[in-house]
């Protein structure tokens, strides 16, 4: 009974350090984006990612484990989405693009590991 606690706990570390990892490489790209988009597309896609780390940290602390887990996942959606704004417009290379979406799915699975061993289908 206690193993699949202990699986969930150490789950949320390494979320947190991949959602961390993902940061350090993404900031430094969005950042390149052109003026005018400083102030709306990179605003948002810095914020998503603050929000995924501050929920990170929230499922990390919490008792209630699935609710958060859900949080998470749907800001992780929305990350996906703002990514794919961004190529669309033209900020973000395919190679870029690429490389962001391999990093967000490993995320994406970790997250979905989290939910099978509370018992919940992803």
């Amino acid at each position: 009974m206690n193993a699949p606690a202990q699986g969930i706990q150490s789950h949320p570390f390494v979320l947190r350090q991949k959602l961390e990892d993902f940061c350090h490489w993404f900031f430094p790209v969005v950042d390149r984006f052109p003026k005018k988009e400083r102030w709306a597309l990179c605003t948002q896609i810095k914020n998503c990612l603050y929000r995924l780390v501050r929920r990170t940290i929230q499922l990390q602390k919490s008792k209630n484990k699935v609710g958060h887990i859900f949080e998470v996942d749907i800001d992780l959606e929305m990350l996906r989405y703002l990514i794919r704004q961004a190529h669309t417009s033209r900020y973000l290379s395919s190679n870029r693009l690429r490389h962001a979406s391999v990093l967000v799915g490993e995320i994406g699975k970790i997250l979905g590991g989290m939910l099978r061993k509370c018992g919940v289908q992803p």
